[in-house]
């Protein structure tokens, strides 16, 4: 097994230790388009101020589409691969585009920037990467620090239902299967849960990904990562440590009313004045 230049050899079978550690991995992310969110981020920002901070901005799929709408942003994330993804689409977007927008490698814990900015988004779960609460807590208080007083950081946590919470360890879910003509193959994603760990609020989680070519030969990428799911009222007061007021808690990016039933649990948090 192995990798020529990036790209998987056919019939390979590749271990990534870590989701953004895998140049072709952060490729494969592109191969699943997701954009429920996007209508609300340029809203915020439109509202907010052109000033935007997206912290685990990965190969650009929010940060693109906010520097095309005339804003300018910071997208911090620490995957060089999907960092070069995102600069390729800025390339492709235009000179404009591109100036208003700059990428920084760095850990969403611990990082300077210039600032001050406006709005500050964590989309899709992302902030699940951080498996404990002193390196949460540092996460906020960064971004608090990065906002001008009165700024808001919209928040995009997975709500833990109990249905997701008993999934027993084996479980498997193929939650996503994509053509990608522009590759010529079509992708599909296996979710299987290794373990979960309802005191440390941590579930493993194993991506198994098959990527199946045109000619048939077929390549298999695994990924395993912790992930730290966070209750509702947990987060809050996270956030309120952290220098933030809560505005607003949504269950959807069209700003439905969060309930028993909601996936998503979407905070909008205001630095204090």
């Amino acid at each position: 097994m192995g990798e020529h230049d990036g790209v998987p050899v056919p019939g390979a079978l590749v271990q990534a230790d870590q989701p953004w550690g895998d140049a072709a991995l952060a490729r494969l992310y592109d191969a699943f388009p997701f954009a429920a969110d996007l209508p609300l981020y340029l809203e915020l920002a439109a509202a907010e101020g052109d000033r935007v901070l997206e912290l685990a901005c990965g190969s650009g799929r929010v940060l693109v589409p906010l520097a095309r709408a005339g804003h300018h942003v910071a997208g911090l994330d620490a995957s060089p691969h999907m960092l070069a993804l995102a600069r390729d689409k800025l390339a492709a977007a235009g000179p404009e585009v591109a100036a208003r927008a700059r990428l920084v490698r760095g850990d969403m814990r611990a990082f300077a920037l210039d600032g001050p900015f406006d709005l500050a988004v964590i989309a899709v779960k992302s902030f699940a990467y951080l498996v404990d609460r002193p390196d949460q807590l540092r996460a906020l208080r960064a971004v608090a620090a990065h906002l001008r007083l009165g700024g808001v950081l919209a928040l995009d946590l997975l709500h833990p239902a109990p249905a997701w919470l008993l999934e027993p360890p084996g479980s498997l879910r193929q939650d996503l299967v994509q053509q990608v003509p522009a590759q010529g193959v079509t992708v599909a994603r296996t979710e299987a849960v290794v373990s979960i760990d309802l005191a440390a609020q941590v579930r493993v989680i194993r991506s198994a990904y098959e990527v199946v070519a045109d000619d048939g030969t077929v390549t298999k990428r695994f990924v395993e990562w912790p992930f730290r799911y966070t209750y509702r009222f947990e987060a809050e007061h996270l956030l309120e440590r952290a220098g933030f007021e809560i505005e607003a808690v949504y269950g959807g990016y069209r700003r439905e009313p969060f309930a028993s039933e909601s996936r998503t649990m979407l905070f909008l948090a205001r630095r204090r004045e």
